[in-house]
């Protein structure tokens, strides 16, 4: 299931915007949760100053620099976990993967090898197995868009089926929990970004391409999720101006209905793990619940959602520190009421072995982070420079990353002719969604 299926488009616009120092220069927020499909008290998240992990449902988090995943700038990867935990990161360079939770990172091999990788899914019948997708740019060729697929828990990845055409550029993906052999991709085509849905019954064997009626046409879809239980009914939250929708399709994409217009921006959805309860929030609009047969939406919550996720232990919220009291909250009913996880200040530097890469990469880079959301100097036992043995490269992450869990990865940067590529064929979607990602940032409260 997709958790965060705006990351796509963050990321897309992100790459045009100039890097910045400490946490990117923006203002601290997380905005994707995963929970590992084995393992509920194994908590990832995404944030604009690193990857947060929770061994313990959420009592305490430890911090992953950019330089140690191999990314960085204003990148927001997306994120996902298989089930044995191993930790999946989708950049610009290509699939950066760690084995042993964000101790060890490399980036797999071939077909994804300097590729974008712009989004991944975890199989939800299966949680040993994933897919990923590209958008690579190749100048006046359009675009590289393939899936790439693991079945050993992100050790070995090949290519499934076929590459889609090259007029469309990928923003996420999704397989049908119900029949794996499905999967949906969604994305914009050509040089009227016509919003799309392409669907393979065959594992990407073959494509079939569906187009957004004409009133959603200026929109950016992402696909939010797909129903348990019917592999027809596919959820997409549209990226338009002014305000985002939920669609709801019926026919595997054919068709679409609005089943929701938001009251600015729509960050959140999460189906509940039986598929018949559906959460969606934003800034403006809190935390709205409906059942999935009506889709009659009502407002439970002022939370300024920022991400929702949905679990056997209640719905994950992505908050706003300075507005809700929390980053990450817990909500046992249905988004009424939720318990605080997660602070800002609340995090230290990842603990790992001798020898781990991460802790070398992140050395240079926590004195600044833990300026940013005011950690104590002594919070996590004086850790900063001089206490590690640093890369002495200002935080990035080493030339090569060892690869971890017998994963056949190798962390080198993607070819600048290539992320050259991803930049131009992307400019013209980032500056029609540069606006709403300058409205999206949140304002803390005044007296």
């Amino acid at each position: 299931m997709r958790f965060f299926p705006f990351a796509a488009a963050i990321a897309a616009v992100s790459l045009l915007a100039p890097a910045e120092s400490h946490a990117n220069g923006r203002f601290p927020i997380a905005d994707q949760l995963v929970v590992d499909p084995k393992d509920p008290s194994h908590i990832v998240l995404r944030t604009t100053y690193g990857i947060l992990e929770s061994s313990d449902a959420g009592g305490s988090w430890s911090w992953i620099c950019e330089g140690a995943v191999g990314y960085g700038g204003t990148q927001d990867p997306a994120i996902g976990v298989l089930g044995d935990g191993t930790l999946l990161a989708g950049v610009f360079e290509g699939l950066s993967i760690s084995h042993d939770r964000g101790c060890a990172w490399g980036f797999a091999e071939a077909p994804l090898k300097d590729e974008y990788v712009i989004d991944v899914s975890v199989h939800r019948d299966d949680p040993s197995r994933g897919v990923a997708i590209t958008s690579t740019g190749k100048g006046t060729d359009g675009f590289h868009v393939i899936v790439a697929e693991t079945a050993d828990n992100g050790a070995t990845w090949t290519q499934a089926g076929t590459p889609l055409l090259s007029d469309f550029i990928a923003l996420t993906i999704d397989v049908t929990p119900s029949n794996p052999q499905r999967i949906y991709a969604s994305g914009i085509v050509g040089k009227s970004f016509a919003p799309a849905i392409e669907r393979s019954d065959d594992r990407g064997a073959t494509w079939t391409r569906t187009y957004l009626d004409a009133a959603y046409a200026s929109g950016v879809p992402f696909l939010a999720a797909i129903d348990p239980q019917n592999p027809d009914r596919v959820y997409v939250r549209l990226s338009a101006d002014p305000v985002d929708k939920l669609l709801v399709s019926d026919d595997a994409g054919a068709t679409f209905t609005e089943a929701f217009t938001a009251s600015d921006d729509l960050l959140g959805f999460a189906l509940s793990p039986d598929g018949t309860r559906v959460a969606i929030g934003g800034p403006k609009d809190g935390v709205q619940i409906a059942n999935t047969a009506d889709l009659a939406f009502q407002k439970v919550s002022d939370i300024y959602t920022r991400c929702l996720t949905w679990t056997t232990a209640g719905i994950y919220a992505c908050g706003n520190q300075f507005v809700d009291s929390f980053t990450v909250g817990l909500s046992k009913d249905e988004g009424k009421t939720f318990e605080n996880l997660y602070n800002l200040p609340d995090i230290c530097p990842l603990a790992c072995g001798e020898g781990a890469t991460t802790p070398a990469a992140c050395v240079m880079t926590w004195p600044g982070v833990a300026a940013t959301l005011a950690i104590e100097p002594t919070a996590c036992g004086g850790i900063g420079p001089g206490s590690g043995s640093g890369s002495g490269s200002g935080g990035g992450p080493p030339r090569e990353l060892e690869a971890a869990g017998g994963c056949d990865c190798g962390l080198g940067g993607a070819s600048g002719a290539s992320g050259a590529a991803v930049v131009a064929g992307l400019s013209a979607l980032a500056l029609r969604l540069r606006r709403r990602r300058d409205r999206r940032a949140p304002t803390t409260k005044t007296s």
